[in-house]
């Protein structure tokens, strides 16, 4: 019996680098599909990319229309095989290569009786519209196999690689654009002229202007920007990089091509991993320079370049944008839970940078060499906005809490109140009727009168304490002579059923009441202090960027004091960053300053920095930091 033909494939370079497996079938299917026999997860490759299928004593390789195509080396000729309309294909033999995206496949072929390598004589197919116009196209392929075509020799490679480099540290479109353009002209000194068109991202098959750039800034300086769109829509529906070339002789062309004097054009597909983003072009506009094409191949290079490198810059761009969702959605939670703070965490975000921009500022004193980067601005400012973020963890009546006591509770003391002056009247009238009783005689007049006028009293002592209480609950801090008129009525007792002596409050609200600062019981301020423990805690859960890292730590601390007397940890000196001590300034300035607050008016600008220069020259908040504030950041707050 004949032995088998056996295939070994191994991927020589992508994503799954050193991949080995041995086949002896008739046919064997690549693809990014679990169903495939060589399984690959190479994001430019299709689903069902190609397929290896013995005939007669070798194999044949066939591209099924796959959506970047297939390119085979057979003793070093490379064969392009890309239609995305008809099934192409090509004989194979031991040794050849075959890439399918960015992966490398090399195949090793052993029969009992092996054939003689056939050696192909195949091109990369050239196509021209048969006039005095000519177009060169080549498919879109992967970097490493362009580079392979257009040879060592060519000292432009060094730009390629050198951008390579440093579109990989590059995050910025901006950034990437201008480093794009400057390789583009130092590559092509034929060049005068450089355009990227890009696809919209919400309505599909739309493209429209990204970028356009004259070589000189003067160059076209008062004229209308065109571009050809024939051109670009060539490229769309082939995605072939396309090199234009025309004659000297003239040809039906286009207008935008005649009236932009467009001699020579490079025009290459944006392709993503997913999709077109779209077109990258350069063109001899203004003199007759050509291109070759080996620039074409050097093109597309640039262009899967910048492909790859503004995808990823998108991919940033949408990160940054959900996350700046996320925050001000966490924001706007936060702060519908407690109305009455709405805009406190924008405000103390906006404080907080400003105080930290005007250290940067500063070049002399403990401060000049104290320098925030772009990156920790951007953490500083997350940080403020979401340092509140564990008021989600705070109980609703704690949170919104505007009064001592509440409404509810009011009431039940004014009818409380009511059955107190009802007791005593029927104690007066029961004791009156003994003693008439006693003396055997009918009440008189001056009898009533005295039992009305002592029932008089009583009454207006009740009602004058329960304006008091209707007074002083809503305030936030009491004054001494307050704190004594509430511990008078708190103290009271009245004789009720029975003669049992009751208090005129009930010990909840006489605790409540007789609070000196805030309107927040013991019980009440644990309770909303915890926030700041859980700002940390809540914010840890989130798998910040090493650039972000430090977030939940600023947040969670911005109660801290420098003399150990904050909270949550009780943090002294240098335990608490300097970002941290930016924050609890802007924090404590705009809680004394906010307008929106029902419990107290806002307060003066100018009191509030004295506010601040007390507690730093107590020791709790940072001298130099606080003294800057006021001189610099403070006076220009005015209006917000």
């Amino acid at each position: 019996m004949q032995s088998q033909t056996i295939v070994n494939f191994t991927v020589v370079s992508g994503p799954d680098l050193g991949k080995q497996r041995r086949f002896d079938q008739e046919r064997i299917t690549i693809g990014r599909d679990i169903h495939n026999d060589f399984m690959l997860s190479d994001g430019f490759v299709s689903n069902w990319h190609g397929e290896l299928v013995r005939e007669g004593s070798g194999y044949v390789y066939y591209d099924l229309r796959s959506r970047h195509g297939s390119l085979v080396l057979i003793d070093e000729v490379s064969i392009n095989l890309h239609d995305s309309t008809h099934v192409r294909h090509v004989r194979v033999v031991d040794g050849s290569e075959i890439q399918v995206g960015s992966t490398l496949i090399r195949l090793e072929i052993t029969s009992p009786a092996a054939a003689p390598k056939s050696r192909a004589k195949q091109d990369r197919a050239d196509y021209s519209s048969g006039g005095k116009e000519k177009f060169i196209t080549a498919a879109h392929r992967p970097v490493q196999d362009w580079t392979r075509g257009i040879g060592n020799k060519d000292t432009r490679l060094e730009i390629l690689f050198m951008l390579s480099g440093r579109l990989n540290s590059l995050t910025r479109i901006e950034e990437i654009l201008d480093l794009i353009v400057e390789a583009t002209f130092e590559a092509f000194p034929a060049a005068n002229f450089f355009a990227i068109s890009m696809m919209d991202r919400h309505e599909e098959g739309l493209l429209s202007p990204f970028i356009t750039r004259p070589r000189s800034a003067t160059t076209f300086q008062d004229e209308e920007v065109i571009l050809s769109q024939s051109i670009i829509q060539r490229v769309v529906e082939t995605r072939e990089s396309i090199l234009f070339v025309r004659d000297h002789l003239g040809a039906e062309i286009s207008d935008s091509i005649l009236e932009a004097q467009i001699t020579a054009c490079l025009c290459a597909p944006l392709v993503g991993q997913r999709s077109l983003l779209g077109v990258m072009q350069v063109d001899t506009r203004g003199h007759g320079s050509l291109f070759s094409r080996q620039d074409l191949d050097l093109f597309s290079v640039l262009a899967s370049n910048a492909a790859f490198a503004l995808e990823r810059a998108r991919l940033s761009e949408d990160i940054y944008k959900m996350f700046e969702g996320f925050v001000q959605a966490s924001v706007t939670a936060i702060e519908s839970r407690d109305p009455t703070t709405a805009g406190h965490s924008e405000r103390v975000a906006t404080y907080t940078i400003r105080l930290a921009e005007a250290i940067n500022r500063t070049q002399e004193g403990p401060l000049a060499g104290c320098i925030f980067t772009p990156s920790e601005l951007t953490e500083l400012r997350y940080a403020a906005l979401l340092h509140d973020f564990g008021k989600v963890g705070v109980r609703e009546a704690v949170l919104t809490k505007s009064a001592r006591i509440s409404d509810t509770e009011v009431a039940l003391i004014g009818q409380r109140f009511a059955n107190f002056k009802n007791v005593y009247w029927r104690q007066m009238t029961e004791k009156l009727l003994a003693q008439l009783t006693r003396e055997g005689r009918p009440p008189s007049d001056a009898d009533m009168a005295v039992l009305n006028e002592a029932h008089r009293i009583f009454s207006e002592e009740l009602d004058q304490s329960l304006r008091t209480v209707r007074d002083l609950r809503g305030k936030r801090d009491l004054e001494p002579e307050e704190i004594q008129r509430i511990l008078a009525i708190g103290e009271r007792s009245v004789a009720g059923f029975g003669g049992v002596a009751v208090p005129l409050l009930m010990k909840k609200e006489f605790d409540n009441l007789k609070i000196a600062f805030s309107n927040l019981n013991e019980e009440e301020w644990e309770n909303m202090r915890s926030h700041a423990a859980k700002s940390e805690d809540f914010l840890n859960r989130i798998p910040w960027s090493r650039e972000l890292r430090r977030i939940p730590c600023f947040a969670g601390a911005h109660h801290e004091k420098l003399d150990g007397t904050g909270y949550p940890r009780g943090l002294k000196d240098e335990e608490i960053p300097t970002q941290v001590r930016i924050l609890t300034i802007a924090d404590i300035y705009d809680a004394l300053t906010a307008s929106d607050r029902p419990y107290k008016p806002a307060m003066a600008k100018a009191q509030a920095s004295s506010i601040l220069l007390r507690e730093a020259a107590r020791g709790q908040l940072d001298k130099v930091l606080v003294e800057l504030f006021v001189e610099r950041v403070a006076p220009a707050l005015e209006g917000l």
